[in-house]
């Protein structure tokens, strides 16, 4: 499991770290992108809007856009948290 995280702030960085991971998380403001047992993240307030675009461009084949975070330890404890679609 991940337990670190480290910030990058150019997003050519995070362009070649992202294109060796399967997926990219997308949970605004923020990009994440898993590195063996490492996680690099790019918070996307901080670029301008073309590095912005630039990236969402290249990545778009690996990026999944996550709209909300459950926390639970169990299918059952999920469920009981009465998550929402």
């Amino acid at each position: 499991m991940v337990r670190e995280f480290m910030e990058v702030n150019d997003p050519q960085i995070f362009q070649r770290v992202a294109e060796q991971s399967p997926l990219v998380i997308r949970r605004d403001p923020f990009l994440f992108a898993q590195y063996f047992a490492m996680m690099f993240f790019i918070n996307l307030a901080r670029l301008e809007k073309g590095n912005v675009k630039t990236l969402f461009e290249t990545l778009k084949g690996k990026l999944i856009i996550v709209e909300n975070i459950v926390q639970a330890s169990t299918i059952t404890e999920f469920i009981e948290k009465g998550a929402e679609p």
